[in-house]
Order: structure tokens, then C-alpha cells, then sequence
């Protein structure tokens, strides 16, 4: 009977400890993980710091240099509060500048998506000679704005080879200045700013397309849909992500483009072409006037900010539902 009481508080005490006590195996888990914590963190710091020279300070110093009168030459003046944004703000070319901006940004929004999303249904096909038109459709975006633009100059001049083509198939008629005249410069700038978007929206959607399970498509063609219904209700819906991808991509270089309109048609006619990123570089560099220059850079930045969150926004409530 001693032999047995003597036991008794062994078995209470022995499951105590062993539950306090954590598994070998997930010690190693632990410090495992605050082992690449650590190191993963140290790797980061020199992206960190780029960011924060490349991108914070920058952004700190255009917001303080933004409520400054002065100029390059003495990097000192007064401050003058939210003149210069008043000045921006009332300042009717700004008001232009930014029309065609938000115009071609829009057009580029439905053309590049519509384009972009035809051509990835027509080239996902496990082809070689699909897969050399997919690097063919690719290669606008590859090169630079200035590239494009100085490629397309040569095409849309006066003399250019447009209006010579034209000329000897007798349609004359149709023979314009491209670059000349407001419009017509306007909707050629547009259409160049285009071209390159499109082939990386079609690579956006290829992904897309090649991400979704065939098994999808192959159930809704038991269920009797024809290709255009299994597209709209099976497809489509899948392809939300990318589609906020590219539209995200598009405002952001819409809004900012800066390289095609200066090489075409270097803002004009009259004005007609400029955008505020053309203003921005003028007023602060060629003008010496950098505070309203910063001032519509924040200005800028605060606009695409506000369409990137609402299509945050738009993509999540799409997501809910």
C-alpha cells in the first residue's frame, strides 16, 4: 500500500512536464524561423535604404520645396504656403495639359484591355508559330518611349512614309499633317502611346488565361455553353486579377507619360499634346521656377494615388462579391 501511494504523485507529475515542455521539433521551428526572420531582414536593408533615398527623401523634399518661392540658382526663399498649388490650380494650361492626359489615359484604359485581351484568347494556343507571334506582339513594349516615338516620327511626318503611301495608292484625300494640326497630332499621339501597351497587356492575359483550369472550360462545354458563354461566365471573371494589374499599370504610365508627346510633337500644336509631366520639367528646369514645379508634382502623385485606391477598391469589392 506504501508502494502505491509513493507512486501516485509520479503519474500526476510526469504528464505536467511532458505538456510544459515543448517537442524538439518545434524548438527547431522556432528558431528556425527567427533564423531567416533575421536574415531575411538583414538582406533587406539595402532595399530599404534605396527606397529611402530613392523615393521617401525625394518625395519629402518635393512636398517642403513645393510651399517655397525660390529658385535653382540661391536654393532658398520663402514661404509662401499653398500659393503655388493656387497657382497650378488656377493656371488654365495646367487644366489642358491635364484633359489630354486623363483623355489618352482613357482611351488607353479600353483600347489596350479590349486589344490585349482578344489577342491572349487568339495566341493561347501550344503552338511554335503561335508562340513566335506572342514575341512578335511583345516587342513594342521591349523598347523605349523615345525609340517608338522617334520610329513613328519618321511614319507620320509630312513627308513621312504615311502620306507617301497614301499618295501612291491615289488616296491624296487622306494625305494630312499628322503632327500638324491639333487633332490630328492629338489622336496620333494617342495611338503611339498604345501600340507598346497593348503587347504587355497581352502578356498580362496570357498568364491569366494559362493559370485557369481547363477543366473549367471543358465542365461549362458539358453544360452546353457555346465558347462565347463559357468566355463571359467562366473566363472573364477569372481574369479580374490581371485585369486589375494592367488598368493599374496603364493610369499610372497614362497619367505620367512624358517621352512620346515631347518626341512627336514636343507638346504642341499650341499646347494641344503637352502633359503635366512636359510642364512640370519646363517650369522647374527651363523656367527656374521650381516651387510650382513641385507643386504639380505632388498635384501628380496625389491624382494617381487617388485612381490606384479606387481601383483597390473596386478590385476588392469585385473579390466579395
Amino acid at each position: 500500500m506504501s508502494s502505491a501511494v509513493s507512486t501516485a504523485p509520479r503519474e500526476e507529475t510526469s504528464p505536467t512536464r511532458a505538456d510544459s515542455r515543448p517537442p524538439r521539433k518545434r524548438k527547431r521551428t522556432l528558431r528556425t524561423r527567427t533564423v531567416h526572420a533575421r536574415i531575411f531582414g538583414v538582406l533587406g536593408l539595402p532595399a530599404l535604404a534605396l527606397y529611402l533615398f530613392a523615393v521617401l527623401i525625394p518625395l519629402f523634399l518635393a512636398i517642403r520645396y513645393s510651399l517655397l518661392d525660390f529658385n535653382l540658382l540661391t536654393s532658398k526663399g520663402p514661404f509662401v504656403g499653398l500659393e503655388n498649388y493656387v497657382t497650378i490650380l488656377t493656371d488654365g494650361e495646367f487644366w489642358r495639359a491635364l484633359s489630354f492626359t486623363l483623355v489618352l489615359t482613357a482611351v488607353s484604359l479600353v483600347v489596350a484591355n479590349a486589344a490585349g485581351v482578344a489577342l491572349a484568347v487568339v495566341l493561347n494556343r501550344p503552338r511554335r508559330f503561335f508562340n513566335i507571334l506572342r514575341a512578335i506582339a511583345f516587342v513594342p513594349a521591349i523598347l523605349s518611349g523615345v525609340v517608338l516615338a522617334y520610329i513613328w516620327s519618321t511614319i507620320l511626318t509630312d513627308r513621312g512614309v504615311l502620306n507617301s503611301v497614301l499618295g501612291q495608292l491615289g488616296l491624296s484625300a487622306l494625305q494630312t499633317s499628322f503632327l500638324g494640326t491639333q487633332t490630328a497630332a492629338q489622336i496620333s499621339v494617342i495611338a503611339v502611346s498604345i501600340w507598346p501597351t497593348i503587347g504587355f497587356t497581352t502578356v498580362i492575359y496570357l498568364a491569366g488565361l494559362q493559370g485557369i483550369p481547363t477543366e473549367l472550360n471543358e465542365a461549362a462545354s458539358i453544360d452546353g455553353a457555346g465558347p462565347s458563354r463559357t468566355f463571359w461566365s467562366v473566363t472573364w471573371p477569372l481574369l479580374r486579377p490581371s485585369l486589375f494589374i494592367v488598368s493599374t499599370m496603364i493610369v499610372i504610365g497614362g497619367v505620367k507619360s512624358y517621352d512620346i508627346s515631347v518626341i512627336l510633337t514636343g507638346g504642341g500644336p499650341v499646347g494641344a499634346t503637352e502633359t503635366p509631366a512636359m510642364q512640370i520639367l519646363r517650369q522647374g528646369l527651363t523656367e527656374n521656377n521650381p516651387g510650382p514645379a513641385n507643386a504639380e508634382a505632388i498635384i501628380l502623385l496625389i491624382i494617381i494615388v487617388v485612381i490606384s485606391l479606387a481601383g483597390f477598391a473596386l478590385n476588392r469589392k469585385g473579390d466579395v462579391d
